[in-house]
């Protein structure tokens, strides 16, 4: 049977529930760890929000190793330097070993947002930048990586038309290689008849057709696949800066390397727009005053650096090192001519005054000698 409901059971109820608001009261005015009331903190869920909100964090892939130089030397110290200059505001966490997407997808992860930046190869995207890549022609490399970076950003600097090829995104800098060598397991390329027949691995599509009108035929495939093709014999070898044999560690599959400052490569490291204009102007502005030419020169300082120590280690390693004589050298640049004079045709098909591009690239390089 049911109890009856009481007066003085009523009364103990009501003395429970005012008990159970003091309680509750009295939590809400507990202290934390450091003395102070959570109820009167400085800081709110909406606050933490805020703070989390000011930190920009931003990934950057490239296809390499996290020992190669341009991820060691180049990349790792902007993104050290954007944070602190940035006071934490700004992030860069850079993904190496093709982890965001492989080398021929680079750009376009980049233009989708894929990766938010990166570095890549502009050989790796045929006809994408045919104005900027006058610095891909033969013979053109006279001088350090160093050097041949602060040209490629000057280009892009001075000639409108060549901007206009990177619309897609925000260049943060262009850089060059060291002057490229022509590298073979096998075969010694001590004179032009040599070359002839050979497979060689090319970077770009102008050196594509420099290898061509030597007589040998050009493969196209990425840096990292190297060591592998030559290892199975389905390249001879490929035109490469010397700097290559660490980067990629092809020191065991190569014997000869033909020293000619053949030619160089344009890599970028570009950003996403959208992303880019994520970041509050006043911290574009601090960032601006680090890319360009002076992340351009740190990346090309980079490559010199790297091929140094390469070309140290291939002696040791008993890798033959050949200077072509000045009548085999000549073959060489008198063969090549054709790839200059059908880039002048197609940038003149196109409306473009490639001659003045390619005389103030020489004009450019000469100053730096």
């Amino acid at each position: 049977m049911m109890k009856s409901f009481t007066p003085k059971s009523a009364l103990l109820v009501l003395l429970m529930g005012c008990m159970i608001v003091v309680i509750a009261a009295c939590g809400d005015a507990n202290t934390d760890d450091t003395g102070n009331t959570e109820s009167g903190s400085d800081t709110t869920d909406e606050d933490q929000s805020a703070d989390s909100a000011d930190s920009l964090e931003f990934t950057m892939g490239h296809m390499n190793s996290p020992e190669h130089v341009q991820d060691s030397m180049a990349m790792t110290p902007f993104a050290e330097e954007v944070s602190e200059k940035t006071e934490g505001r700004v992030n860069f966490e850079i993904y190496p070993g093709g982890a965001l997407g492989g080398p021929a997808e680079t750009y376009d992860n980049i233009v989708t947002g894929g990766m938010d930046a990166g570095w890549g190869l502009q050989g790796y995207n045929s006809g994408k930048w045919e104005i900027h890549t006058a610095m891909h022609l033969p013979f053109l490399a006279n001088g350090s990586a160093a050097d041949l970076s602060v040209v490629a950003q000057e280009l892009y600097n001075q000639f409108p038309e060549i901007q206009e090829e990177y619309d897609e995104t925000k260049l943060l800098w262009a850089h060059a290689a060291d002057p490229y060598a022509i590298i073979t397991n096998g075969t010694p390329v001590e004179s032009f008849e040599d070359v002839k027949g050979l497979k060689l691995r090319t970077p770009s599509d102008e050196a594509g057709d420099m290898i061509e009108a030597w007589g040998a035929t050009p493969v196209s495939l990425p840096a990292p696949e190297i060591y592998d093709a030559m290892q199975k014999g389905v390249i001879d070898g490929g035109v490469l800066p010397v700097a290559a044999l660490a980067d990629f560690n092809i020191f065991d599959v190569v014997d000869y390397v033909t020293l000619g400052k053949f030619n160089t490569s344009l890599f970028y490291v570009m950003m996403n727009q959208d992303k880019w204009d994520q970041i509050p102007a006043e911290d574009q502005e601090i960032i601006e005053g680090m890319i360009g030419k002076p992340m351009a020169e740190t990346a090309g300082e980079a490559f010199d650096q790297q091929r140094e120590d390469a070309y140290n280690q291939a002696q040791e390693d008993g890798i033959e090192f050949i200077e072509l004589e000045d009548a085999e050298l000549q073959k060489f640049k008198d063969a090549s001519e054709v790839v200059t004079e059908n880039w002048l045709e197609n940038m003149e098909s196109q409306g473009v005054d490639g001659q003045a591009i390619l005389d103030k690239t020489k004009e450019l390089i000469e100053e730096k000698q």
